[in-house]
């Protein structure tokens, strides 16, 4: 999407991740979308009030999460200004940091013993090492 900005944005509450969630989920099919749209597809997922959730769409913009698109319509146009994979990459590399030591491996291991999963999710895991094996190999020879 346009306007990604790799920056190191301010942190997000709870509620303003999960609005941004909404957010992301809609720009994905429309590349943008009106308070309204988010709104709407908010509460589908949780009844929460049309004015909280234009005040966290408000202090989303002032944290520079969302950014306006200049439009000939009545109300504004919005588009995620960051993108989501570095708020997750970012959330967790602190989640890494503070439960498990820094440690990728014991997060990995955490998850692998805590969550169940099934055939498919796991073969997919597989694949994913191997590939990143095999990066890895290729990267280390000269």
């Amino acid at each position: 999407m346009a306007g990604k900005k790799a920056v190191n944005p301010p942190h997000l509450s709870r509620l303003e991740r999960d609005v941004m969630n909404t957010v992301w989920d809609l720009a994905e099919r429309t590349r943008e979308c009106s308070s309204t749209d988010v709104v709407e597809a908010y509460q589908q997922k949780r009844a929460l009030a049309d004015t909280t959730i234009r005040t966290v769409l408000r202090n989303l913009r002032k944290k520079g999460y969302i950014e306006p698109v200049p439009t000939i319509e009545r109300g504004m146009r919005l588009r995620p200004a960051v993108a989501r994979d570095v708020v997750a990459r970012r959330t967790l590399h602190e989640l890494v940091e503070s439960f498990f030591d820094g440690s990728p491996r014991r997060a990995i291991s955490f998850l692998l013993k805590e969550e169940a999963m099934d055939e498919n999710e796991l073969a997919e895991i597989r694949r994913v090492l191997d590939e990143t094996s095999a990066d890895e190999l290729r990267r280390r020879q000269p």
